[in-house]
């Protein structure tokens, strides 16, 4: 059994998520991120071997809800009734945490690191998905289309992503019925 992490291993990734979604990965300091906290950078260290493990902390609950999300869409295979449900559940993987998919789209170091790497291969088959086998030019359009308005949408100040749910996928399906 694995143990529930400490309350300075949370508080550390939840100032981190701040600080980091503030300043950017690279504009943040383990000082700055120390001070935030107000512990010494040992005790940063104990926790964590690196900035880039604070990250990986970060952002392992976005990347195992990517993978659950694309096993999920596997599981039903591809067809024109699958693609409500994959449009579902990238709405809820992005909204389960705003904070971090923002950083993850707005931060160009994280996209160009092995996290934002997993990530784009995640998107890859994603997309693939909605897509199908043999796209045309216009259903990548759709597809594009329907997870840039996802994307956006939840990106506006002012959404809830709770109350806009169902407004934000179903203006998506229309675009991928189109």
């Amino acid at each position: 059994m694995v143990d529930a992490p400490s309350g300075t291993k949370q508080d550390i990734l939840a100032s981190a998520r701040d600080l980091f979604a503030k300043h950017g990965y690279d504009g943040t300091s383990i000082r700055q991120l120390t001070s935030s906290l107000g512990i010494t950078p040992a005790a940063l260290y104990y926790h964590f071997s690196s900035k880039h493990e604070v990250l990986e902390g970060i952002m392992t609950g976005f990347i195992e809800g990517g993978e659950r999300l694309l096993e999920g869409l596997r599981s039903l295979g591809r067809g024109p009734d699958t693609v409500r449900p994959a449009l579902e559940g990238y709405y809820d993987l992005l909204a389960s945490d705003v904070r971090v998919f923002r950083l993850v789209f707005n931060d160009a170091a994280i996209q160009q690191g092995a996290i934002g790497q997993r990530i784009r291969v995640q998107a890859r088959e994603f997309f693939g998905h909605l897509v199908g086998t043999e796209p045309d030019v216009e259903d990548r359009i759709r597809a594009a289309a329907a997870v840039g308005t996802i994307r956006l949408s939840l990106e506006q100040p002012g959404v809830d992503p709770e109350v806009h749910r169902s407004r934000i996928v179903n203006r998506a399906m229309l675009l991928m019925e189109d």
